[in-house]
């Protein structure tokens, strides 16, 4: 009984000593460490700093924001005091600024004359007589001082307000509907696109102003000047002006003068500032033109072949004309044509 017991005693001990091992080593513990050092978590750097965010700064200095001066500095600007004080009907009050102060920049035309905007540094150089094409003739500087000043008197007399209180100087209204750029009063008789009257038709239907005899005594002068013929001259009877006044802005399409009966030459008188004249061909609108520079005096006369050839003034030279002569800005066309009509 007694050995039986010791066994009995034994195996409990075995239990125990088998179970304390077990526990202890269970290999499942370790694994831990492993599960709270995942690898995706330094990966969270790398996120936060992604290589878009530096690009922001080039965003905010987009290149456009330094174009916004020069929109606002537009080059119109100067033109509103011409808008506001008219240098024809209201000259006494305006004052000269800057004579002659545009600098020179030259133009080629097709038969190789060169024009340039006059300077202080040329306006003294001489310009040599011009055959546009044959039968028109550019003579610079015909005119002197004093007879311009003349005629910028007589331009403002016929420009001032009719006795119907209709402004004399008016924008011609086209068949389209369009107006144009240019201001005209007539002499002798009334241009409405695209005939001839002895009222003004399109305005407070009175009668046209008078074309005074001393115009037409110019005109002949200025034909037998350009054609060097003075039996040419003598033989010239102009009885229609045109007179066009352009501010800085405006202009004139190519264009034939065909609406008079007759086809003596058309005498060309041009003051204040300077202008671009385009001298085309009879056929068409399209080349070849030649560009010339006509300053204030300067005459043109054409006739003959070149009677009905396109002719208009693409664009103004402003702040070219001489201080002297009185006109503020714009420039002034005159033109005398013989009608051919009767009345």
């Amino acid at each position: 009984m007694q050995r039986v017991h010791r066994r009995q005693s034994r195996q409990p001990r075995q239990v125990v000593s088998a179970t304390d091992s077990n526990t202890r080593t269970l290999p499942t513990t370790p694994a831990l460490p492993e599960v709270a050092t995942l690898p995706t978590t330094p990966a969270l750097p790398e996120v936060a700093a992604l290589p878009t965010t530096p690009a922001l700064p080039a965003t905010a200095t987009l290149p456009i924001t330094p174009a916004l001066p020069a929109t606002a500095v537009l080059p119109i600007t100067p033109a509103l005091p011409t808008t506001v004080a008219d240098p024809m009907t209201d000259a006494e009050s305006l004052t000269w600024v800057d004579p002659i102060t545009v600098t020179g920049t030259a133009f080629q035309h097709r038969r190789g004359h060169t024009g340039r905007v006059m300077t202080q540094s040329d306006a003294l150089l001489p310009r040599p007589r011009l055959e546009l094409a044959a039968g028109a003739v550019h003579v610079p500087g015909w005119l002197g001082l004093d007879e311009q000043r003349r005629l910028l008197r007589a331009c403002r007399e016929w420009s001032a307000a009719r006795a119907s209180g209709e402004p004399g100087l008016r924008h011609t209204r086209l068949p389209s509907g369009g107006v144009m750029s240019v201001r005209t009063v007539c002499l002798g008789w009334h241009w409405r696109p695209y005939r001839y009257s002895r009222t003004v038709d399109d305005g407070d239907g009175g009668p046209v102003l008078p074309f005074p005899p001393w115009l037409a005594e110019l005109g002949r002068r200025a034909v037998a000047e350009a054609y060097r013929d003075p039996a040419a001259g003598e033989d010239y009877r102009p009885d229609i002006g045109l007179v066009n006044f352009y501010d800085e802005h405006a202009k004139m399409g190519l264009h034939q003068d065909k609406d008079e009966r007759g086809l003596e030459p058309v005498v060309s008188l041009s003051l204040g500032d300077a202008c671009v004249f385009r001298f085309g061909n009879t056929g068409n609108r399209n080349r070849p033109w030649t560009d010339v520079e006509l300053r204030s005096g300067d005459l043109v006369v054409f006739g003959g072949p070149s009677r009905l050839a396109y002719h208009g003034v693409p664009r103004i030279l402003p702040g070219t004309a001489d201080p002297d002569l009185g006109l503020t800005s714009g420039r002034l066309n005159i033109t005398m044509r013989v009608s051919g009509l009767d009345g």
